[in-house]
């Protein structure tokens, strides 16, 4: 998430404003400094912010990923601290300064940023799901029943009062009139199914200021956007799913564990090997003890299931060794 500040060169305005400031469209993977997408002078005179966009762009015209980073002055050791959400850059400000008033800095610059391709064919435009998950064929009159992302099966709709007011607000992502919290994945923005307990999406169960943030991801996303598994660089991760939208980490070897014990009562070889695949590119690469061990058994069980083992000893462990080293599995 480095960023070139010469990237960008102010051009006209496109006619929108926020926060009493105009904007201008800006392309793909931009970046910049300063108004209007960056504060500047805060907190000191002098201190300039920097921006980045990334490639994915709203129904709206704005884009879905942005970036902030801290002004010289505020780096630690040299390097500059990034937020990949709004959420994150203001838990920042209220920890590091906590007699600012938060609303009047965000109110300083805009933090929506226009696409100037949003009309061009090249681009990745958020649109509603053509297809639903699990999509019920039915002409009964509940047809029309369904959530934002017109799925007629979401969690959200079986949603109680109490389940909803514990939800974490947001105004990225949950504002866009085609997604849903509930059934789609943040970074592809279609929906997710449910098919075996969810082995193909990984939901974020992290607790912000007492708010549930519940937004989810499909796993292969999440490997390839390089925010599940294990990551080295900035990010870190061991083993780990990196939340998109509140910067929480999750555990993936728990979600393997539940993965594995879902697969054992799974009855089609072809439906357990997509799973074994799944748990298998989760966890290579784990310095993990945990992983390590959870990884060899998922590798023996796909080594049966390929030799043609009877499913009921898949299972089992002690007579059976992987040969051949790891299962080597792409996407």
């Amino acid at each position: 998430m480095d960023i070139d500040s010469t990237s960008v060169t102010k051009g006209s305005s496109c006619g929108l404003k926020e926060n009493g400031m105009p904007l201008y469209p800006v392309s793909l993977y931009d970046s910049g400094e300063g108004l209007p997408y960056a504060p500047e002078d805060w907190p000191y005179p002098g201190d300039k912010w920097s921006w980045k966009v990334g490639g994915r762009i709203a129904a709206s015209g704005y884009f879905l990923d942005r970036y902030m980073y801290t002004p010289a002055r505020l780096r630690e050791g040299g390097r500059k601290t990034g937020f990949a959400s709004k959420l994150s850059l203001e838990q920042y400000i209220r920890k590091n300064f906590p007699d600012a008033d938060v609303n009047a800095f965000f109110a300083s610059f805009s933090w929506k940023i226009p696409s100037k391709s949003r009309m061009k064919d090249d681009i990745e435009l958020f649109t509603p799901p053509r297809e639903t998950a699990e999509h019920s064929g039915s002409d009964s009159q509940f047809d029309d029943i369904c959530c934002k992302a017109g799925n007629r099966v979401c969690n959200s709709l079986s949603a109680t009062e109490d389940s909803v007011s514990d939800v974490m607000s947001c105004d990225i992502c949950c504002s866009e009139p085609g997604f849903c919290r509930d059934c789609c994945c943040i970074l592809c923005c279609k929906t997710i199914k449910m098919a075996f307990g969810g082995y193909s999406y990984i939901r974020c169960e992290a607790k912000i200021d007492g708010y549930f943030c519940g937004h989810s991801a499909h796993i292969e996303c999440a490997l390839r956007a390089y925010m599940a598994g294990t990551v080295g660089g900035t990010i870190g991760l061991e083993t780990e799913y990196y939340c998109r939208r509140c910067d929480s980490r999750t555990d993936l070897v728990l979600h393997v564990e539940r993965l594995l014990q879902k697969c054992k009562s799974v009855d089609s070889r072809d439906d357990i090997e997509k799973i074994l695949n799944v748990g298998i590119c989760i966890l290579r690469g784990s310095e993990k003890t945990s992983g390590k061990q959870l990884l060899h058994h998922i590798e023996m069980a796909m080594e049966k299931l390929r030799n043609g083992t009877e499913l009921e000893d898949i299972w089992k462990e002690e007579d059976t060794a992987v040969t051949g080293g790891s299962t080597a599995l792409a996407f």
